[in-house]
């Protein structure tokens, strides 16, 4: 397996991590909201002695800077705010599903606008990650439409942020740099909405607190990094499919240690996502020798 690859499935079981402990979090009190902002707040300072003591630079030309901007907001901040949104809506399990169509989206999106090669290979891996995604899914004629609406909305602002750190230059920046930006940047955006809207609390319990600083340091120092290494050596369109591992952890993850159930479509799904990221892992091989999709 290549370093880009590992990089990416690594990642990915680091922020599969997350739902399960933000799980435990809520237990104590805590909001999707706040812990948000501690997610992207608490690592911070940490993230910024790691800097110094490298040695790093940390001063941005004007360009990148504008660039870091746009991905922390619009890539960052919005695309988790709006997933959290739905929550209230819907149930999280439907909104997390929801929110991975962006996985295809970034394989569409990278074909279309940007003429990547796309081997068949690719294609039926697409095809089936996006099969096995939804077959996570509950929803229903119930389901709330302000709902799916936010978590589909998340989606798609989440795809703008793999395909712009790729295409934007971004990913050639210092990782930890490039994380501590987008992580200040997401912190201030979800402090400012907070305020704005009522909805931070810091009326918690201590655990929420230490679960909250796990989730922080797991992102902010492990699965950004990692997914920005990834996306530098693989490309957006792996990137997104690769990523799917996520959900397929925070699912097993759930069931060994939070007693969650697992339905045979869940294990259905789980399998085919497995299946896709193998022919995704090797359709990548075989993208040089292939003709550009019109």
């Amino acid at each position: 397996m290549s370093k880009g690859k590992f990089c990416l499935i690594l990642s990915a079981v680091l922020y599969g991590i997350s739902p399960v402990l933000a799980s435990i979090a809520y237990r104590g009190g805590i909001n999707g909201i706040t812990l948000t902002f501690l997610r992207s707040t608490i690592a911070v300072p940490v993230l910024f002695a790691i800097i110094k003591a490298d040695k790093r630079p940390l001063k941005l030309p004007k360009g990148p800077f504008l660039n870091i901007m746009a991905l922390g907001v619009f890539g960052g901040a919005l695309p988790i705010l709006l997933l959290y949104l739905s929550y209230g809506f819907i149930s999280t399990g439907l909104a997390t599903t929801l929110h991975f169509i962006y996985p295809i989206v970034t394989v569409i999106a990278s074909a279309v606008i940007y003429r990547e090669r796309m081997p068949r290979i690719m294609l039926s891996a697409v095809v089936l990650v996006t099969v096995g995604i939804f077959m996570f899914s509950d929803i229903d004629v119930k389901s709330d439409k302000i709902g799916i609406i936010l978590a589909l909305l998340s989606g798609l602002f989440y795809s703008f942020y793999v395909i712009f750190i790729d295409k934007s230059g971004l990913d050639r920046l210092d990782y930890m740099v490039l994380t501590f930006y987008i992580m200040i940047i997401m912190s201030s955006s979800t402090l400012i909405f907070g305020i704005a809207t009522g909805s931070l609390s810091f009326d918690f319990s201590p655990l929420s607190w230490s679960v909250a600083a796990v989730i922080s340091f797991a992102v902010t120092l492990g699965a950004m990094p990692l997914f920005q290494a990834g996306v530098r050596y693989e490309g957006a369109s792996a990137a997104g499919i690769l990523s799917t591992v996520e959900p397929v952890t925070s699912v097993a993850l759930g069931a060994i240690f939070l007693g969650e159930r697992v339905e045979t479509g869940q294990i259905m799904g789980a399998a085919m996502i497995l299946f896709g990221v193998i022919l995704a892992e090797r359709g990548l091989k075989k993208k040089e020798n292939t003709p550009a999709l019109h």
